[in-house]
């Protein structure tokens, strides 16, 4: 199954083009099928997995790897403080 849905943002964080780095959103999901990645260094690895169609063009015009693209998880809606203080009031609880 598929790491990433249609409609989902994520962060774009490629070996082989890093200037194209960022945020991103999912456009279309493919595979799974063998997909080859061909890094600066002239190494080519196989593997087997999905391929994304992204908000962010690929200059080989092929479509991004999973392993190129990560989750990007949403922000917190407490400080700091009061998840601190939530976690002092469980440890003095468990404590007793």
């Amino acid at each position: 199954m598929s790491h990433f849905k249609v409609g989902e943002e994520c962060i774009l964080q490629s070996k082989c083009h890093p200037v194209l780095n960022g945020d991103c959103v999912i456009n279309s999901v493919q595979g799974p099928s063998m997909r080859r990645t061909m890094y600066p260094d002239g190494r080519i690895v196989s593997k087997v997995g999905f391929a994304y169609s992204i908000s962010i063009e690929n200059p080989s015009g092929r479509l991004w790897a999973e392993v190129a693209l990560r989750k990007k998880h949403k922000p917190s809606t407490e400080s700091l403080s009061s998840m601190i203080a939530k976690l002092n009031v469980k440890s003095k609880v468990e404590s007793k």
